[in-house]
């Protein structure tokens, strides 16, 4: 029940620091949605950034692993702080090869066949997390699971799960919007629109 409880209060602390937003917003997928995750802005509540870490911190001590990676940008403050707070190494994917100097892709110190486990802020198709997974792999790391804050529920953790990414999230978005509906924070009409909107936007791997 503790747990449950800091769940729910993590979900209003994000609500209230501006990383969930309501509205006809145009996503990264080129659809438009009727609810924004956007944990960028969590970086400046420092106590919040904190809090999402810990619940990561606790998904991360069901798997085994050796090293962190987190999907850039909006994952990497929260994969710093669980390196911090539990000495697991952590290494960064580049959005792009460096095409000077060392040319690498992931820059830290790893060893072939180290598991690593992935942070990520929000699944929806799972391109993101699954394009960082690849890159990994074929890096010689072994990638088995992902921790998120938010699954979205459009279909983003089977397509993982079919690629031997086993998802483990914070929060699903049926149960963040139950939260934040109990907690007065969105209306029965917008839970409503956007689990509407779960149901109708669903990513396969066709």
């Amino acid at each position: 029940m503790e747990v449950m409880e800091d769940i729910e209060e993590l979900a209003v602390q994000l609500f209230d620091a501006g990383a969930v937003r309501l509205g006809d917003i145009e996503a990264k997928v080129g659809r438009r949605t009727p609810i924004y995750f956007d944990l960028r802005v969590v970086i400046s509540s420092p106590k919040v950034m904190v809090s999402v870490a810990q619940h990561l911190q606790r998904l991360s001590s069901e798997t085994e692993h050796e090293v962190l990676c987190g999907v850039p940008y909006a994952a990497l403050p929260f994969t710093v702080v669980m390196s911090v707070n539990t000495g697991t190494p952590m290494i960064m994917k580049r959005k792009e090869t460096k095409l000077y100097g060392t040319r690498k892709i992931l820059e830290g110190i790893y060893k072939q066949n180290d598991t690593c486990l992935i942070v990520e802020d929000v699944v929806t198709s799972g391109g993101s997390l699954l394009e960082t997974a690849r890159t990994l792999r074929d890096e010689g790391l072994v990638v088995k699971n992902a921790v998120v804050v938010l699954d979205r529920e459009q279909g983003g953790a089977s397509i993982l799960k079919a690629n031997g990414v086993e998802v483990k999230s914070i929060f699903t978005m049926t149960e963040l919007v139950k939260i934040l509906r109990k907690a007065g924070r969105i209306s029965d009409e917008t839970a409503e629109i956007v689990s509407d909107h779960i149901k109708e936007c669903q990513f396969s791997m066709d």
